[in-house]
């Protein structure tokens, strides 16, 4: 991972729906401007109607550029149990990969994302996210990238 490039790491979180995790990530992302939450959230979800965003299995990579954000970020949550059902089409979640862009975001910054993207493809690099049980060895595979 790129040392410029913002993520944060939420390792054996407990989120238990959709719903807590959209949350989540609205209040992570909106910390200064909590009025916004509600539209991150709403765009959430309007992007999961253009298609899911399952990548893997057990693995789901919500996404979104947004002008509500000053900052655009990856955040990483490793929840604690599977979130049973998602939807009506994807069960046992297990990792989130949560890629949010800032509106108008420079080229630079754009290519770091595009260029972790690719990693995502890696079936063993998801893998191994999955089975770490340790958050420093989590960490410890994320920062190769």
């Amino acid at each position: 991972m790129d040392a410029n490039l913002y993520y944060q790491v939420y390792f054996d979180y407990e989120l238990k729906t959709k719903e807590e995790v959209y949350s989540f990530i609205s209040e992570t992302v909106c910390q200064d401007a909590p009025s916004q939450k509600k539209e991150i959230i709403e765009q959430l979800y309007e992007r999961e109607k253009v298609g899911s965003t399952l990548i893997a299995e057990h693995v789901m990579l919500p996404h979104i550029e947004s002008n509500q954000v000053k900052k655009s970020q990856i955040l990483f949550i490793r929840l604690s149990d599977p979130i049973v059902q998602w939807d009506h089409k994807t069960e046992d979640i297990q990792l989130l990969i949560v890629i949010i862009l800032k509106k108008k975001e420079n080229d630079q910054i754009k290519k770091k994302i595009a260029l972790f993207t690719r990693t995502l493809a890696d079936e063993d690099y998801l893998n191994r996210l999955l089975k770490f049980d340790e958050q420093r060895d989590f960490e410890k595979e994320i920062r190769r990238f």
